[in-house]
């Protein structure tokens, strides 16, 4: 799989694997970011949150390189992209990317198990035990935070790096869309990072659902549908009205507008005014949304160009 090649017209190349794996990548992306900045911030407060998502996003991560993987069609010979670099492929970059967040997400996902299961420990068999395990927790733990803040930077550009993969392919004209007309600032990164960010997040409050109040979160991920909602009527002012026209456009106009940005928007300010539960309906809607909106640009930049 290269990034700088063009497909003819009505042919497709790069098909549900590849939706499927710039939907998860957002997903793990989303789901670090909100685990890392509540732990930086609010960790005794909603130490349910950082579980849902440091687990959620290793799970995520995982489950798309593995499908990245065998969309590959020779799986053994992934291994030669991360000894041969090259600065000017964006997949090679992304490789890197995507390796070092995985990394971070394997060694967060254990911190933040190993420091919920100690909190777990009841019985103790000696005072000395006790003294030398917490010595040696404390010890682990003091990476917690540290591997959280670079975890911020790695889950951004995870989330971003998906958008850019795409863009980079100049023959594209819908995939190279540039934001605002600015041919330097390419549209989909940004688009991909707005919604990596609120599928992880809604993904993740499905986790921790139960997780006490999580109004401001709620609050966040209303902001973030505003967002993709002006992004997305920038993106159909930005390209010919063809590429949400025809095959495609069940799915963009139902799958992407109305159950992943409409209806969660309105159920969310609906719960927020009535004072009611509707995490699961909501996230539930944005996360199908979100894999909707990577098989509606995975999909229409090449049969439509």
């Amino acid at each position: 799989m290269d990034v700088i090649w063009g497909v003819s017209q009505n042919e497709v190349a790069w098909g549900q694997l590849i939706a499927i794996y710039l939907f998860l990548a957002g997903i793990a992306g989303g789901a670090f970011l909100t685990a890392s900045l509540t732990d930086l911030f609010s960790k005794k407060q909603y130490p349910k949150v950082i579980r849902a998502g440091a687990y959620l996003a290793l799970v995520s991560i995982m489950l798309g390189l593995g499908l990245l993987v065998l969309d590959l069609g020779r799986p053994l010979s992934f291994w030669k992209l991360l000894f041969n670099v090259n600065m000017g492929s964006v997949m090679s970059i992304g490789v890197f990317i995507v390796s070092g967040f995985t990394g971070l997400a394997f060694v967060y996902a254990y911190l933040v198990w190993s420091s919920a299961t100690a909190q777990k420990q009841i019985l103790v068999t000696s005072a000395n035990t006790e003294v030398a395990a917490t010595s040696v927790g404390q010890g682990i733990q003091a990476m917690r935070k540290p591997v959280a803040a670079i975890g911020v930077l790695f889950s951004v550009a995870t989330a971003t790096y998906t958008g850019f993969l795409l863009s980079a392919v100049t023959t594209n004209n819908f995939w190279h869309t540039p934001f605002l007309g600015i041919e330097a600032i390419p549209f989909l990164p940004i688009l991909f990072l707005v919604s990596a960010t609120s599928t992880g997040l809604a993904a993740t409050l499905i986790g921790a659902f139960r997780g006490g109040d999580l109004s401001t979160y709620k609050k966040i991920d209303m902001v973030l549908i505003i967002a993709e909602i002006v992004l997305i009527f920038i993106l159909y002012l930005s390209v010919k009205p063809i590429f949400f026209s025809g095959s495609m456009a069940t799915l963009f106009w139902l799958g992407v507008v109305v159950v992943g940005l409409i209806v969660p928007l309105l159920l969310s300010i609906y719960g927020i005014v009535k004072h009611k539960n509707v995490i699961l309906p909501v996230c539930g809607m944005i996360v199908i949304g979100g894999l909707s909106l990577r098989y509606f640009v995975v999909y229409t930049g090449q049969l439509f160009r």
